[in-house]
C-alpha cells in the first residue's frame, strides 16, 4: 500500500482524472486534509470535475474555485459554492437526492478519494460517519485514495472495506467537517408545535436540516416508541433518545451520515440505536414505503394556492435544489398511516406572505398532484384530499393575516383563467 503526502495525493488524481471526475466523500467524511495541498497546486485541478453528495452548511468547499478550469457537480445549491456556479464552471443537475445517487453510480468516475476510520486487527476500515454514497461508489471508481483520519469513528454498524481495496492512503487526524445547530426562535418554535401535534407515539420521523424541522424535532420530546429514517443523522436525534422519546433497540435511527460536532461524532460511535446505510436505503422509494407510519418533515420556502411548494428559489435566484424533499414526500405518501410534512413560516421580512397565489415558471419542487400537509405559524392542513377551490381557501388561511384579503382577489383572478 502506498502511503501519500496530500501534495502527491492530489497530483495522482490529476494524473488519474484529468479530463473526467473526481467523486469525493462529503458530510464529515469530506477529505479537508486535501484542501490546502490543491490551493498550493491549483493546476492539479485544472480540467476537473468534482462531485460528490455534498451537504450544504457543512460542505463548504468551493472545488470550483482552484482553478478557471475547475468545476464542480452538484445536485443542490448553497451560497458556498455560487461562485462558481454563477462562473458557469458549476454543474447544477435538477435530481432528487435518491437519482443522483444511482446515477453517480452509474456514471463512475476514474478517481475519488474516501475517508476511512484506522484500519482494525483485521486490516478493515469503517466508512465511519458518512454511509450514504462511499460504500457504493468504490467499485465504480478507478484509481482509489484511502484518506485514513484517526479522528473518524468507527461506527456501530457502519458498512467496512479493506484496506486493500484503494490503491494509495494519506494519514491524517485532522478535525472532522462540524454542522452548527440552526438558531431556533419562536415562530419556529410555533409552527414546530402544530407539526408535533400531528406526529403519533411509534412513529418513524424523518427531519431535513435548518432551524424549522430541528425545532420540529425538539417539540417531539414528550412522544415516545418513536424512530428515526431520515438522510442526516443530527444531535436533535440523539436528544430525542435522551429525553425517552425513541425506541430502545439497534437500527431505531437510520440515516446515511451523521451531522454535528466533535462531541456528537463521539457519542454517535457509542450509540447502538444508529445505523449508517446507503442513499438506497434511506431515500428509496421501496425502503419508504415499507415503512408503517412514516412522517416526513421538512422545510420550504413558498407555497402556492394550488399547493405547490417551492424549496430552491428566492425570486429569481436559485439558492438550492430539491435535495432528498421530493422522496420523502413521496415516501410518506405511499407509506400506511404516513405523513408528508412541510413547514414554511408563511410571514417573511416586511409582512411578505411566502402564501403566493401562483409560484413563477421553473420554482415548482413539489408538484400540486403531490402536495403534502403545509404548516405554518397560523395553522396546518393536510392538502392531499382537497380540490383546488378548497386548497385555495385553505391555504389562504395560513397565510399572514393582512394578506389574506389581497390573496383572495388574486385567487378569482387566477380561477377565472383556467
Amino acid at each position: 500500500m502506498k502511503t501519500l503526502t496530500p501534495a502527491a495525493a492530489v497530483a495522482e488524481l490529476a494524473r488519474h482524472a484529468r479530463g473526467g471526475r473526481v467523486v469525493v466523500s462529503a458530510g464529515a467524511a469530506e477529505p479537508l486534509v486535501l484542501h490546502d495541498a490543491w490551493r498550493e497546486a491549483p493546476e492539479t485541478a485544472a480540467d476537473i470535475l468534482f462531485a460528490g453528495l455534498f451537504v450544504p452548511g457543512m460542505n463548504r468547499f468551493d472545488y470550483a474555485s482552484l482553478h478557471p478550469r475547475a468545476g464542480m457537480d452538484l445536485v443542490m445549491l448553497s451560497p458556498d459554492w455560487r461562485h462558481g456556479f454563477a462562473a458557469g464552471r458549476t454543474r447544477l443537475r435538477p435530481m432528487h437526492y435518491s437519482a443522483a445517487f444511482v446515477t453517480l453510480i452509474d456514471e463512475g468516475a476514474p478517481a475519488g478519494v474516501f475517508t476511512v476510520s484506522a484500519p482494525d486487527a483485521h486490516g478493515l476500515c469503517s466508512f465511519g460517519l458518512a454511509a450514504d454514497l462511499p460504500p457504493d461508489m468504490l467499485s465504480r471508481t478507478g484509481y482509489k485514495i484511502a484518506v485514513i483520519n484517526h479522528a473518524m469513528a468507527r461506527t456501530h454498524a457502519a458498512p467496512c472495506i479493506e484496506l486493500c481495496a484503494f490503491d494509495a492512503v494519506v494519514e491524517t487526524d485532522m478535525p472532522l467537517p462540524e454542522l452548527a445547530a440552526a438558531p431556533s426562535n419562536p415562530i419556529a418554535n410555533a409552527i414546530a408545535a402544530r407539526v408535533a401535534d400531528l406526529v403519533r407515539d411509534g412513529d418513524t420521523i424523518q427531519t431535513g436540516i435548518g432551524k424549522l424541522p430541528l425545532a420540529a424535532a425538539a417539540a417531539l420530546s414528550g412522544k415516545r416508541d418513536l424512530r428515526v429514517h431520515s438522510g442526516l443523522v443530527v444531535p436533535a436525534h440523539l436528544d430525542l433518545v435522551d429525553a425517552g422519546a425513541m425506541h430502545d433497540a439497534p437500527g431505531a435511527i437510520r440515516a446515511g451520515v451523521a451531522a454535528g460536532d466533535k462531541a456528537f461524532y463521539q457519542r454517535i460511535a457509542e450509540e447502538r440505536r444508529v445505523s449508517l446505510v446507503s442513499v438506497a436505503e434511506t431515500h428509496g422509494a421501496g425502503a419508504l414505503a415499507a415503512i408503517d407510519n412514516f412522517v416526513a418533515i421538512n422545510a420550504a420556502l413558498e407555497v402556492d394556492l394550488f399547493g405547490q411548494v417551492n424549496a430552491a428559489f428566492a425570486g429569481s435566484q436559485q439558492i438550492s435544489g430539491s435535495g432528498g424533499l421530493v422522496d420523502f414526500v413521496r415516501g410518506a405518501r405511499a407509506s400506511r398511516g404516513g405523513r408528508a410534512i412541510v413547514m414554511i413560516q408563511a410571514e417573511g421580512k416586511g409582512g411578505v406572505s411566502r402564501v403566493v397565489p401562483r409560484l413563477a415558471q421553473g420554482a415548482v419542487t413539489v408538484a400540486q398532484a403531490e402536495a403534502p400537509i403545509i404548516v405554518t405559524e397560523f395553522g396546518a392542513v393536510d392538502l392531499a384530499p382537497l380540490g383546488i377551490d378548497a386548497r385555495a381557501d385553505a391555504l389562504v388561511a395560513l397565510a399572514p393575516p393582512l394578506q389574506r384579503g389581497a390573496l383572495f382577489e388574486a385567487w378569482r383572478e387566477v380561477r377565472a383563467a383556467l
